[in-house]
């Protein structure tokens, strides 16, 4: 049998048809914020971190201390990105993830207002950046959003300038948040489930962020920036942590939605917490 194995999901509601499956098939304790699902054989662990970076992060890091898993699947739903031509309910591998925040991030000399051009804009820093503040506080949110040039209108460069120190030490790549994923086992976790699961499954670039992208030319920006295949909300944070301990990482993610399409209707999250439930137990089968 392989070592032990880490389930890390967000959200009970992308597990809930593993749950449905499984009814009395493990057992469940909670402590601190976290609950853990183990397996009757304890050949796996399901934690349900929470959402958002610092949840899977502090999860993670929890789990890695306590249990000692030997290999962690990443998992739940996510938004595609419409330039890879998924359908809703299909699944992607991560062979990176990159947290789209990490860097230097300024309007460019050149691209627009600034606050050398518009008296307005606060100065702020020792380089003079334009920060979206007025110094009239009862301007309000749209007089706000006028001061920025319409090359920062997403709120940042993308992508971002690196930072000048590593965030895991020698993975030069985090200084712009980019995580590499294990490109051997992201590539047989793709073959296993595309022979498995009946629906299309494809690995490459993913992105995380911390605010959901409300509308298509957002994600078109993003896309453009990054040619991701999906999007979620704790990918990097869970490939920083694994790659800090070294223990191996799968991220595969079902489809629920489009990148940027905010109306629920459109949605089909049933048919990706479906998928996920396939996928655990694929990949649970394999390796134990």
């Amino acid at each position: 049998m392989a070592g032990r194995i880490l389930i890390l999901c967000a959200t009970r509601l992308e597990m809930a048809a593993f749950f449905d499956r499984n009814p009395a098939g493990f057992t469940e304790e909670s402590d601190k914020g976290l609950t853990k699902f183990s397996s009757p054989d304890q050949s796996w662990d399901l934690v349900i971190s929470g959402p958002g970076v610092f949840n899977a992060a502090r999860a993670l890091t929890v789990c890695l201390e306590r249990f000692q898993p030997e290999f962690i699947i990443h998992t739940g739903i996510a938004g595609m990105f419409d330039s890879v031509g998924l359908n809703l309910g299909d699944a992607a591998v991560a062979v990176t993830d990159t947290y789209i925040h990490t860097g230097v991030d300024f309007c460019r000399p050149g691209t627009g207002q600034t606050a050398d051009t518009d008296p307005k804009i606060m100065q702020i820093g020792p380089d003079h950046q334009a920060f979206k503040i007025s110094k009239d506080h009862s301007a309000g949110i749209d007089a706000l959003s006028a001061l920025v040039p319409q090359s920062c209108a997403l709120g940042y460069q993308m992508p971002l300038d690196p930072l000048p120190f590593d965030l895991v030490d020698g993975q030069k790549m985090t200084r712009q948040g980019v995580y590499i994923l294990d490109p051997d086992l992201a590539g047989s976790s793709r073959d296993l489930l595309d022979r498995s699961l009946g629906c299309r499954v494809i690995h490459g670039p993913f992105v995380t962020v911390s605010s959901i992208t409300g509308s298509y030319e957002k994600a078109a920006a993003l896309s453009q920036a990054f040619s991701p295949v999906m999007e979620s909300m704790e990918g990097a944070a869970a490939a920083h942590v694994a790659a800090l301990y070294q223990v191996p990482m799968v991220e595969i993610r079902a489809v629920s939605n489009r990148v940027g399409e905010r109306d629920k209707n459109r949605w089909d999250i049933g048919k990706a917490v479906q998928r996920v439930a396939d996928i655990c137990e694929i990949i649970l089968k394999e390796r134990t």
